[in-house]
């Protein structure tokens, strides 16, 4: 490490807080020596503490060192936050996905996943930026340059990209990560938002992965493909059924817990704009292969069996969203719960009936109701601690309460609190 170190001028120490964004402290890298096991943060600063307990330490993982493409004199490193003793803080996303992976991987799993990424190029009126339409070429996809550099960078930076495009929506544009460790994988997603910022940026456009930004075009998702093996085998897969029992309990796993996560899953009042019939996102509880109206959808075009969950958006915190898909998952394995009746129908056009005889529920339909299903919730306060959890409970019922108060003043106003709030955020 120290003879990168050596060609650099400054480090750039990485981290997520609690709610997702990804922060940093920067130093000259001549004081290397002094900064290689962490320094301090002020936590209360950043949401994860009450001032009187505010003192957080971050820890370098170096396993995660990247030159910064756009100026090769700074390199990032992805860190944890740790407490005063160098123990991992009980407030830390990525601890707490590291924690969940370690328990898998103790039963002799491994969890990976590959992300899928919507998000729109809009001008600084916050306009779509181009006219194209799904899987455009020139001159419709007139970003095409932008999106590639993003690209460029993200594979720079060790990240493993699969497809890329444009996608439905006029400036909507997506790709999709290549499998990989659960952690990773986390930490790409975090890359691949602030590369495809900060590119934008030096081209005059504005980036955003903000759900719903424009109401009358499609939602942008970020769909968590999830892949488990054993002693190297999927074993989500059947070579005679085409997929296992041991996926069907995974799936039961993320039924049974999916109305109390949906608050960190979907955790802003936009994420539920999103979540309507007719725009390819889910909005009742169902799964299936090959259907993508459903929540949960097994994809039926590839050999391999995996799990792909479409409800997600890029405003979760994606370190907890991966250890509560994975915890949910395993929870399903452990206690056999079966899922309801699958189906390849089109959920959104089903009676009512037939959703009863399948037992398909809808999902939450607004951050209020999200987060009274997680308060509720045993699971997931066990899973990530009751500090976290009345922490996110407290910062949330805020941020709707504000949220309530703009829409009372009509539809316009609503709209704009959002945009105010999350477009440049997410």
């Amino acid at each position: 490490m120290e003879s990168l170190i050596s060609s650099l001028d400054y480090v750039q120490f990485n981290f997520t807080t609690l709610f997702g964004d990804l922060k940093s402290v920067e130093f000259p890298a001549e004081i290397w020596g002094e900064m290689c096991e962490g320094t301090g943060v002020d936590g209360s600063s950043l949401g994860f503490l009450r001032t009187e307990q505010s003192d957080m330490r971050v820890l370098p993982d170096a396993s995660t060192y990247a030159p910064l493409p756009w100026d090769d004199r700074v390199a990032r490193i992805i860190c944890d936050m740790a407490d005063n003793e160098g123990a991992p803080h009980p407030l830390c996303p990525r601890s707490i996905l590291k924690r969940e992976i370690t328990k898998a991987r103790g039963l002799g799993y491994e969890y990976r996943t590959r992300p899928e990424l919507e998000w729109y190029f809009l001008n600084d009126d916050y306009t779509p930026a181009d006219d194209g339409g799904y899987m455009d070429t020139l001159p419709f996809d007139g970003y095409s340059f932008l999106r590639r550099s993003v690209i460029d960078d993200l594979r720079e930076m060790g990240a493993g990209v699969k497809t890329i495009h444009h996608e439905n929506g006029p400036g909507q544009q997506e790709f999709e990560f290549t499998p990989d460790d659960a952690l990773r994988q986390a930490d790409n997603v975090q890359t691949a938002k602030m590369v495809t910022k900060t590119d934008s940026l030096m081209e005059g456009v504005v980036s955003t992965f903000m759900p719903k930004p424009l109401p009358e075009e499609a939602g942008s998702g970020l769909h968590i493909h999830q892949y488990l093996a054993e002693g190297g085998e999927n074993i989500f897969a059947d070579p005679d059924e085409g997929i296992s029992g041991f996926l069907v309990h995974f799936v039961g796993g993320l039924m049974e817990h999916v109305d109390a996560m949906t608050a960190i899953l979907n955790p802003t009042t936009n994420s539920y704009r999103r979540l309507v019939p007719g725009h390819e996102a889910p909005v009742y509880k169902s799964w299936g292969v090959a259907n993508r109206t459903a929540l949960i959808r097994i994809p039926g075009y590839e050999r391999s069996a995996r799990v792909e969950y479409r409800a997600t958006d890029c405003s979760t915190n994606i370190y907890l969203a991966s250890a509560l898909l994975l915890a949910a998952g395993m929870d399903g394995v452990r206690r056999g719960i079966e899922p309801n009746t699958p189906t390849t129908e089109n959920v959104e056009k089903m009676t009512e009936k037939r959703k009863k005889e399948l037992g398909i529920t809808r999902l939450p339909g607004d951050l209020g109701e999200a987060l009274d299903h997680l308060e509720g919730s045993g699971f997931v306060r066990d899973l990530l601690g009751g500090d976290l959890v009345e922490t996110w409970l407290e910062h949330k019922r805020s941020e709707y309460r504000e949220y309530l108060d703009a829409e009372r003043l009509g539809e316009s106003e609503a709209r704009q609190w959002e945009l105010k709030r999350y477009l440049e955020r997410v």
